[in-house]
């Protein structure tokens, strides 16, 4: 510290200020790239996000408000049974059922021994889509690795 202070000493009046003012100077240099652009563009960037946020949860409210005031597009008298609508998509997603009975109007239990969980799922899915939805499920291990049996109730949906 003492050999600072002598450093100091050694220089001229006009000399010190100088450099007093050249330290302020890169200080501030220092503060504005350093702290204020960083804070600036970061709260520039958060009020973007959040103006495209709120314009996107605005056009899905928007949309919410149209597909409830959308009367349902399904048309009850040109859909298929729901045994026929269950017995031809299992077929074409490769699937044998083993049992299927008709519970009364619009439900039926299936019955399926060896099904893998993926392919099974997206049939479910395919299912829902179509206005026939879950009842209950229930699968247990299948007789080979990586199967399940299934058992489910459908109904369909009433609109």
């Amino acid at each position: 510290m003492q050999a600072l202070r002598t450093w100091w000493a050694n220089h001229s009046e006009g000399e010190q200020r100088f450099m007093v003012v050249l330290g302020v100077l890169i200080f501030g240099v220092i503060l504005w790239l350093g702290v204020w652009r960083p804070i600036e563009s970061g709260l520039a960037s958060g009020w973007e996000r959040q103006g495209l946020a709120l314009d996107r949860y605005a056009s899905v409210r928007a949309k919410v408000a149209e597909l409830r005031q959308r009367p349902a597009q399904r048309n009850q008298a040109n859909r298929a049974p729901i045994d026929q609508a269950i017995g031809q998509s299992a077929a074409e997603a490769g699937f044998t059922l083993d049992r299927a009975t008709l519970q009364g109007e619009g439900r039926m239990a299936v019955n399926i021994a060896s099904a893998r969980v993926g392919p099974l799922l997206q049939w479910i899915s395919g299912l829902e889509r179509a206005g026939i939805s879950v009842q209950t499920i229930t699968m247990a291990p299948g007789a080979t690795e990586g199967t399940v049996a299934v058992q489910a109730m459908f109904q369909e949906a009433v609109r």
